[in-house]
């Protein structure tokens, strides 16, 4: 029996492995946490000279910050290696259509996305309140 919500997580998992197939960056698959299950997305990693990946991420489903818990106002990405984490940027969120972009350099191999809802955009660290999150390793 096909859910409601199963549907665009498919469609999204076939996308993304069509476009793995032919070739380039890597395509990942991320969901959204108990805090935002309706929340899907795909992240792209592309290998950079030295030890740095470029990070490109899509996502959908995203709810207004301030509906999931009053004072939030917008979405910020992290990269996280070996217990650090470093602001990537505020989500360009779409309210309209619920999507929110961000491109970045990671300057590692292995490390965390982690995106969380945050009551500014340009916090130091990041909060509690994560959204999705997807572990990246690149050999």
């Amino acid at each position: 029996m096909t859910t409601r919500r199963s549907r665009p997580v498919a469609a999204l998992w076939l996308a993304a492995l069509s476009i793995v197939s032919c070739g380039g960056g890597t395509r990942l698959i991320v969901l959204g946490t108990a805090r935002a299950p309706s929340t899907s997305g795909v992240i792209e990693v592309d290998e950079l000279s030295g030890a740095r990946t470029l990070v490109a991420i899509h996502m959908e489903h995203l709810h207004p910050p301030e509906r999931l818990d009053e004072g939030l106002t917008s979405y910020v990405v992290w990269f996280e290696a070996d217990g650090s984490a470093v602001r990537a940027g505020a989500l360009d969120y779409d309210e309209s259509n619920r999507t929110g972009d961000l491109s970045g350099t990671s300057n590692s191999r292995k490390f965390s996305v982690k995106i969380t809802a945050e009551a500014k955009s340009d916090v130091a660290k990041p909060s509690d309140f994560v959204i999705a999150q997807k572990d990246i390793t690149i050999d």
